[in-house]
Formats: structure tokens, C-alpha cells, sequence
């Protein structure tokens, strides 16, 4: 028996929409790279590494996680753009790698353009911090000391242009303090630093400290946001402080090599969706002091591009443009 042409018609539409185009292969087919453009122990490996099973899932291959880090996460991400553009090396990085740092560095290598948004996933607060039995307990302790002795403070980011970096920097600017900036390659780096007592201050990723503060080895004067971290209640946050124009989160996203055939990035995008919902990605980003914050790729690209600007004005103001 013949099909109808116009059945036919429609049954081959409907197979192409379904089916890898002739010549293409399905993907994934291998293991895809997660290039996390940070050390281990930070919030950007931390937040990789609680999606990365439930990504590994929905992709039916191994997800791999590499850490490089170095220049606050412009290595990585250089890497990445540099990759070939199959799906098969995607960056997990912040936002501030694409929007803070390009605005404060000149010597970047890369723009928003040399990537296909993915989407952005998790949000960490920042939190001032200072190791126990440094002797302010308070932010308003801190301030009052910096004043008595500009200069003579030191704090340590995650790396020049991140945003612990730009935090402590805003707060210099709105309490009127000189404190001398230390960078270190990442949180997780700076963390060993604050507990060795080779800084005495720290603006670092809450879900970084979460651990240490619990445990009474350091104290947490302040977190960014406008409502306090259910894993850290006593803490108080920027806007309670007056402070919240100095109040930035630390976003996570993921990003594929610009030039990625469509059906990947589509496929990747879908995937991140999917395990988004998940109740145990979802607990668990919860219990690693991490809120959800998943946003498909045009959200993530003009919120990237909005920062950008207004961390530029801000910098200008600063004289810490490039």
C-alpha cells in the first residue's frame, strides 16, 4: 500500500526535526569537558561539581571536570574560547569572568562575543570575613579601624577584577576606607590564606566559608544580598549594614566555544534545564550554602551585558577601568 504524498511529506518534516541532519552525527557521543576556570574549593568548582552528575545523566556520556584557574578565571576561559566549537569543552565559570574582568583589565583576551550562552545555574553571596580572634567582630569594628589606619589593612579577593574583588572595592568606596588589596588565584586558595593568617581580612564566596564560619575559625562580618543565608543566620547582610550598593553575588554559568552548531548548544541548553528542576541538584546547592539561579541563554546574555556596563561606569568612578 502507497502512502499519500502529503502524508509522506509530513512524515519526513516531522523525522527531520527529530533526527541528526544526514552526514551529522548524534551528540554527545563522547565525554564532554567541563573546564572549571577556577581552583578546587571555590564556588565556581563547588557548583560545577553538584551539577555535574545530573548533566553527565541527561547527556548519557561522563561529564569531566578540569580546573584552570589562574588570572580570576580568565585562563580558563581563554582556553575555552580557543577550543573547538563541537560541545565537547564548555567553560563552568562566573559571570564576573565576562562582565567585571573585562572591564577592569585591559589585557582580556576575550568578550562575550567568543561564546554560545548556555545558561547560568547557582548564585553565591559575598561575605566579608576575618579569622577567629581578629580583633573586630563587627564591620562597623573593621571600618572604624581602617580609618585610624589607611593603608595599613590588607584584604585578600579571589584575583584582580572577580567579584570579592569588586565587593571590598565598592565598600572602600562607600565607607571612605583605604585597605590594600592582596590577590590570590581563587577562593579556595584565599580560604588557606585567611586560616594561615596571611591576610587578615577576606572578601570571599559565602558557600567558600560556609564550613570555617560554622565551626567558629572565622567570622563573618558581612554577606551581600538584601536577606540573610539560612546556613549562616547570624550573619548579617549589606543592605542591613547600609551598605548595599556594595552587594554582588557571584553567578555561575556555563558556556560553549562561539561557532558551536546550534542542535549542540540547543542540546546543552536543554540538559542544563532539566537538571535544574531536579529536586537533588536542587537540595544539594541548597545545602552548599548556593541558591538556584537558572536563566536560559538570552536572559544570562543581558544580564552579563547590563553588569558589564554598569561595572564599567562604577570602575570609571573608581579609576580602576581599563
Amino acid at each position: 500500500m502507497r502512502m499519500p504524498t502529503a502524508m509522506l511529506a509530513m512524515v519526513l518534516v516531522l523525522a527531520a526535526g527529530t533526527a541528526p541532519a544526514i552526514g551529522q552525527p548524534a551528540y554527545p557521543e563522547r565525554a564532554v569537558e567541563m573546564i572549571v576556570t577556577f581552583p578546587p574549593g571555590g564556588p565556581t568548582d563547588t557548583a560545577a561539581r553538584l551539577v555535574q552528575p545530573a548533566l553527565s545523566a541527561q547527556l548519557k556520556v561522563p561529564v569531566v571536570l578540569v580546573n584552570k584557574g589562574g588570572g580570576g578565571g580568565v585562563t580558563g576561559m581563554d582556553f575555552v574560547a580557543k577550543a573547538k566549537p563541537d560541545g565537547y569543552t564548555i567553560a563552568a565559570t562566573v559571570r564576573s569572568t565576562l562582565s567585571i574582568t573585562p572591564a577592569v583589565q585591559a589585557n582580556v583576551p576575550y568578550r562575550l562575543k567568543d561564546f554560545e550562552v548556555i545558561g547560568s545555574y547557582a548564585a553565591s553571596p559575598q561575605a566579608i570575613v576575618v579569622k577567629r580572634g581578629a580583633p573586630w567582630r563587627t564591620l562597623e569594628e573593621l571600618v572604624e579601624e581602617a580609618k585610624k589606619n589607611p593603608g595599613k589593612l590588607s584584604y585578600g579577593s579571589a584575583g584582580q577584577g572577580t567579584n570579592s574583588f569588586f565587593t571590598m572595592e565598592l565598600l572602600k568606596m562607600a565607607r571612605g576606607i583605604d585597605v590594600t588589596h592582596v590577590p590570590f588565584g581563587g577562593s579556595g586558595p584565599l580560604k588557606n590564606a585567611i586560616l594561615g593568617g596571611h591576610v587578615a581580612i577576606g572578601s570571599v564566596s559565602l558557600s567558600t566559608m560556609i564550613p570555617v564560619i560554622r565551626s567558629g575559625d572565622v567570622v563573618g562580618l558581612v554577606i551581600s544580598g538584601d536577606r540573610r543565608n539560612a546556613a549562616v543566620p547570624d550573619v548579617p547582610t549589606m543592605a542591613e549594614k547600609g551598605v548595599a550598593e556594595a552587594s554582588l553575588s557571584t553567578i555561575m554559568e556555563l558556556y560553549a566555544p562561539a561557532g558551536t552548531p546550534r542542535p549542540v548548544v540547543d542540546r546543552l541548553v536543554q540538559a542544563l534545564a532539566t537538571v535544574m528542576k531536579g529536586p537533588d541538584t536542587v537540595t544539594a546547592l541548597d545545602k552548599a550554602g548556593l541558591e538556584v539561579y537558572h536563566k536560559p541563554p538570552d536572559v544570562s546574555r543581558r544580564e552579563v551585558e547590563r553588569e558589564y556596563e554598569a561595572v564599567l561606569t562604577a570602575a570609571k568612578k573608581l579609576g580602576l577601568a581599563k
